[in-house]
């Protein structure tokens, strides 16, 4: 990763090259799926493999739909509109059948406790990052305290799509 949060050189090359057989549209909206920061047109169109112009009328599209924010006008600049994906994670949720989101429910509930176990914290933010060494490998534990998170945030998730009670913080 360089310092403007894009892709090196050769990662980005090896992306474009992943990239090269998909039509314009779908490289420039693959592309703006990864543009976690204000990103340029140009920026967007090397990444793409593509021309400006293709890549400013395809990123223009993405943000009339809602798929991306423009940040900037002149010079183009647009960024991923994150409260898109999380409406359509939400809307993704709310159409499983009850028996499949009371199931997916009790795993990450299950996963939940077992973390809370492991670390005899309550959440994952209640861990200290000094004190990772007395569970073990540092990298592990930091994996876990990630993916805790993710299992917080989905039951939360599921909990707010199937429009429940309780959805404090996400777990209770």
């Amino acid at each position: 990763m360089s310092d403007t949060g894009l892709p090196d050189d050769e990662t980005a090359a090896a992306f474009a090259n992943r990239l090269d057989d998909a039509p314009t549209d779908e490289r420039v909206y693959r592309v703006a799926l990864e543009l976690t920061e204000p990103t340029t047109v140009s920026d967007v169109a090397s990444r793409a493999n593509c021309s400006k112009n293709a890549a400013r009328r395809h990123l223009k599209r993405l943000a009339d739909i809602g798929v991306l924010t423009t940040v900037m006008e002149n010079p183009g600049t647009y960024e991923r509109n994150d409260s898109y994906f999380r409406w359509r994670r939400l809307n993704r949720l709310a159409e499983l059948s009850e028996n499949e989101a009371n199931e997916r429910l009790r795993d990450l509930l299950s996963e939940h406790e077992s973390y809370k176990n492991t670390y005899g914290v309550e959440r994952p933010d209640e861990l200290a990052p000094l004190d990772y060494d007395e569970f073990g490998d540092a990298e592990r534990v930091w994996l876990d305290i990630n993916n805790w998170r993710a299992v917080r945030n989905e039951i939360r998730d599921l909990r707010v799509a199937r429009q429940d009670d309780i959805v404090d913080e996400g777990v209770v």
